[in-house]
C-alpha cells in the first residue's frame, strides 16, 4: 500500500539529458510498456549499445521512461520510450531514437515498488489541480512533451521493484 507521504513530491532541479532508447507507441491495453523493457529483443537486451556517461554522478546509470504525447491523437494512445542516459556524443544504435530531457524544476513522486506505479500516475492529475502555483508543459492549453516529457526515473539503486521515481516538468506561473 502507497503511503499518503508518496503522494507529495519534491520540487527539484533535474537535467538536461540526451538520452537514447526505444519507443512502444499505443495504449499499453496488453502490457506493451514492460515487453519493450525486457520481452524478447526489449530494450534491456540492447542497454549496452548505448555510450554512457562514464560516472554515476553525471547520468550513467540513470535509465528512464518518457512518456509523450502524441499530437492530435484522442484515443488514448502514447510514446513511452525505455532510454538510459548517453554520453553527448554517442552514437545512436540501428532501430533506437534520441530524445531530450530539458533542465528545469520537476515534482519528483518517490514510488517503493513497482507495484504501485500505477497508483502514482493516477495521482499525479489530482497534485496538479491542486498545485495551481505551477503551469505545466502538457494540458489543454498545449503540450511540449518532446523536449519536457514526464518520466520515469530508475536510478542506480533500482533493483528490479524500487524505488523509482515519477518526474513532472514544472514552469513557474507567468
Amino acid at each position: 500500500m502507497m503511503s499518503e507521504a508518496a503522494m507529495e513530491p519534491e520540487i527539484v532541479q533535474f537535467g538536461p539529458y540526451r538520452v537514447i532508447g526505444m519507443n512502444y507507441v499505443g495504449r499499453n491495453e496488453n502490457g506493451e510498456v514492460a515487453a519493450l523493457w525486457g520481452g524478447p529483443g526489449g530494450f534491456l537486451s540492447r542497454v549496452g549499445e548505448v555510450e554512457q556517461p562514464g560516472c554515476g554522478c553525471c547520468g550513467g546509470n540513470l535509465a528512464f521512461g518518457l512518456c509523450r504525447c502524441i499530437p492530435g491523437v484522442t484515443d488514448g494512445s502514447f510514446e513511452y520510450v525505455a532510454a538510459v542516459a548517453a554520453a553527448e556524443d554517442a552514437p545512436m544504435p540501428e532501430g533506437m531514437l534520441e530524445a531530450e530531457v530539458a533542465a528545469g524544476a520537476y515534482a519528483a513522486f518517490k514510488v517503493e515498488s513497482l507495484a504501485d506505479i500505477g497508483k502514482t500516475w493516477e495521482a499525479v492529475g489530482p497534485w496538479q489541480s491542486a498545485h495551481t502555483e505551477w503551469d505545466y508543459y502538457c494540458g489543454p492549453d498545449g503540450c511540449d512533451c518532446t523536449s519536457h516529457p514526464c518520466f520515469e526515473l530508475y536510478p542506480p539503486e533500482f533493483d528490479g521493484n524500487g524505488p523509482v521515481y515519477v518526474y513532472i516538468p514544472l514552469k513557474p506561473k507567468q
